[in-house]
């Protein structure tokens, strides 16, 4: 949609795996030559870790492209499967058409047509990709075929591709044997601002881009920050900002097309920023008065609490009972004298004042009996 307009052969970021639009920094480069030393020089076991997005496949299959035609391998992309099944589809990718159900009898077929490629002088290689997602029995079935030899040489070669929980799962007590196997270990890091740049300029290059500075320094700098180095998403993002920027007919990206590209792909953390920042008053005007409400409730069923197991014990009774008799007569006492402030307060009897001087007095005596206690 937007080559012609910017002059390009094809889309430069398209999230697809292409090895003709291959990056190579630093890390990558190691990678890959790390990779290529492991097939000239025939390594057992080769491992591979990357976060996701950072071009682990893009290099293996650039490096599937290096291979001698005479190379037989077997490139596993869904690792999710039995152990039965596992050995299935490898010994299919390997070309083994006419498998045996029984698992002893297939790994006898398997193992006599590797030796077949060894006397062709042919590498085998079994190149396995999410191997994060590998279950240890399986695990376990790999390390078994690594055994295969003929004439003190490795019949199979194997690659282990995956994320970093790959790493923490080799680290367990249940694959120390096939851990202390791997000859070869490389973890490829994100890019840095300044891989980051040469990686957008490189693809763009690529595809026949002749504007140097298509994306501007404070947009690739954004991009960089927004992507966190990771290729696959500056591809989502500088993919959007073309789009965006041929629609608004604009020959040359901003930093304000990448905010907004960013915000357009991110709308819930857009909405979070527009209402911590827009209005902080309105919230915390409304966050008040449900604290206090809140507050005065714990404290209310604190004392609830508090009461309930006080009743329990015979002096909490005791004490109960005194403030009851308190409260009650000095409520009561209150509530007579209110009903009328105009009017002249009722005449006592002495028999009343006496049992009103025996409520109030009663309190003092219980007091003092706790006390002693």
């Amino acid at each position: 949609m937007y080559t012609s307009f910017y002059n390009l052969k094809e889309r430069p970021f398209s999230l697809s795996t292409s090895p003709g639009f291959l990056y190579l920094g630093k890390a990558h480069k190691e990678a890959l030559s790390l990779l290529t030393y492991g097939i000239i020089e025939k390594k057992g076991f080769v491992l591979l870790t990357g976060q996701a997005g950072t071009g682990k496949t893009t290099i293996i299959r650039a490096l599937l492209k290096k291979l001698d035609p005479s190379t037989k391998y077997a490139f596993i992309t869904n690792p999710v499967l039995s152990p039965e099944d596992f050995l299935a589809y490898t010994a299919y990718k390997l070309g083994l058409k006419r498998q045996s159900k029984s698992k002893g009898f297939l790994l006898i077929q398997i193992e006599a047509l590797l030796k077949i490629f060894l006397g062709r002088q042919q590498n085998a290689f079994l190149i396995i990709d999410e191997a994060q997602d590998l279950s240890f029995r399986v695990l376990e079935e790999i390390r078994l075929l690594s055994n295969m030899e003929m004439h003190g040489k490795r019949l199979l070669h194997i690659f282990l591709i995956g994320q970093p929980t790959l790493n923490e799962k080799l680290n367990s007590n249940q694959c120390r044997s096939l851990l202390q196997r791997i000859d070869i270990r490389y973890h490829i890091f994100p890019l840095n601002l300044s891989e980051t740049e040469e990686y957008i300029k490189g693809l763009l290059k690529a595809v026949g881009s002749k504007n140097a500075k298509l994306f501007s320094k404070d947009a690739i700098s954004l991009i960089h920050q927004y992507s966190s180095g990771i290729p696959r998403n500056i591809n989502s993002l500088c993919d959007n900002a073309l789009l965006l920027g041929y629609s608004k007919e604009k020959r040359n990206i901003s930093a304000t097309m990448i905010q907004e590209c960013y915000n357009d792909m991110h709308p819930a953390g857009t909405l979070f920023v527009e209402e911590t920042i827009e209005k902080p008053s309105e919230g915390s005007k409304k966050i008040k008065p449900r604290r206090l409400a809140l507050k005065a409730a714990i404290l209310i069923l604190l004392l609830t609490i508090l009461l309930i197991a006080v009743s329990f014990t015979s002096t909490g009774k005791r004490q109960i009972a005194t403030l009851r008799d308190f409260y009650g007569s000095h409520f009561s006492k209150n509530s007579n004298s209110s009903k009328d402030v105009s009017s002249t307060p009722p005449q006592i009897s002495s028999g009343e004042q006496t049992g009103e001087n025996r409520a109030l007095q009663k309190p003092n005596k219980v007091k003092i009996k706790i006390d002693q206690e």
